[in-house]
């Protein structure tokens, strides 16, 4: 993957990368990090989800997110039309759930790169 440059969002705190584009040009960053996506929607965890600390903040959401199919037929339509790269973040229960999640996304353009999401402390599964 050759990347524009090498500044690119932190996986789980873009969201999907919709949300900013009318802050910012995503087509002038690297990469996006599209956020915690599973092969059926989730609902995450019970709220209260976050808590302010000293230091900063908490967060525990638990991987809330509406699946796989919405994020190719919702969201990829509008972010592939950006001039950057994406990296979906890919979690799950079973190892099945992982291959077929990622199997949604290989070969769409502009999709190189998998990430997997193995170890979320925020889901009882881990």
């Amino acid at each position: 993957m050759k990347l524009r440059n090498p500044v690119m969002t932190a996986s789980g705190t873009f969201g999907y990368g919709t949300e900013y584009t009318d802050f910012m040009d995503l087509g002038r960053i690297g990469g996006i990090f599209v956020k915690g996506t599973t092969l059926e929607p989730r609902q995450g965890n019970d709220y209260p989800r976050m808590a302010e600390t000293p230091s900063g903040m908490l967060n525990a959401v638990g991987l809330q997110n509406k699946g796989v199919d919405y994020f190719v037929e919702q969201i990829y339509p509008v972010i592939k039309d950006y001039n950057t790269h994406m990296i979906v973040n890919v979690s799950g229960s079973t190892v099945e759930e992982y291959v077929a999640c990622s199997e949604k996304l290989v070969g769409l353009e502009k999709i190189p790169a998998i990430e997997l999401n193995i170890s979320c402390p925020n889901v009882k599964e881990g």
